[in-house]
């Protein structure tokens, strides 16, 4: 999914508006359904829709508008089929409101079970590290986006959003922190960060020698996860699944 359509979808998030996201997932695309795909979406809102599909201006809106009326007000995500021209299409359907991104800096040991839990709890995964050896779609199946650039680059052109789950596995001290600094004063929902108490320490007392506000500090996850005495690395992506559907339960 490409970045224009998750800055779109965003800013939608951020409108405040009331919507359905539709994902494709499986049938006979034919008909009106000819123009999409397997994991294609399409989000529409009373006054506004977006895709991620390149000839989006090709979609009859008004179509697709009045066969989602009726799941507008949905509480929970549902699994549908529409009628296409030649069959069925299988649709997978939820409130706009309700989008949760986990972004992932670090593609290490760690990174791939939470990437595998995160999309099972309906979380769309998004993966930072510069490696191409360890971030590719073979360690990361799950995820909807590769971003293979290191992380200040990645950095330079993002800003925390709300609906956001940031988790920070990185392979270094001066990465953690430098990933920290960056996005500590954005809007996200939730922020957690891996290591040993005494190396999270270090990196507060850093910060806050740069005068960041310590009540932000201490919205900040670290170390990481509920503790439930985890070992393995997929043990560890339990214990920060958790806490991140702890946070995500709590608002």
């Amino acid at each position: 999914m490409n970045k224009f359509f998750w800055k779109e979808l965003q800013n939608l998030i951020k409108s405040g508006e009331a919507g359905l996201i539709a994902t494709f997932i499986d049938g006979d695309f034919s008909g009106k359904f000819s123009l999409f795909d397997k994991s294609d979406r399409l989000v529409i809102t009373e006054d506004n829709w977006i895709s991620n599909i390149k000839n989006k201006s090709k979609i009859d809106i008004d179509y697709f508008k009045n066969i989602f009326k009726q799941y507008k007000n949905i509480n929970q995500p549902i699994l549908d089929k529409f009628s296409s021209q030649n069959g069925e299409v299988e649709v997978y359907l939820e409130n706009l409101q309700k989008i949760d991104r986990l972004m992932l800096f670090g593609a290490g040991h760690v990174a791939q079970p939470l990437a595998k839990i995160a999309a099972m709890n309906d979380f769309a995964v998004e993966v930072i590290d510069d490696r191409a050896d360890f971030n590719n779609p073979d360690n990361f199946p799950d995820a909807e986006e590769h971003h293979c650039q290191s992380f200040a680059e990645f950095l330079d052109n993002y800003q925390p959003q709300p609906g956001d789950y940031i988790v920070i596995v990185t392979r270094g001290h001066k990465h953690d922190y430098d990933v920290l600094k960056s996005v500590i004063s954005g809007d996200w929902d939730y922020l957690g960060m891996i290591g040993s108490k005494r190396k999270v320490k270090l990196l507060f007392d850093d910060l806050k020698e740069e005068e960041f506000d310590l009540n932000r500090l201490e919205q900040v996850d670290a170390p990481i996860g509920v503790e439930i005495n985890s070992e393995t690395p997929a043990e560890i992506a339990v214990s920060i699944m958790a806490a991140m559907i702890k946070r995500r339960r709590s608002n």
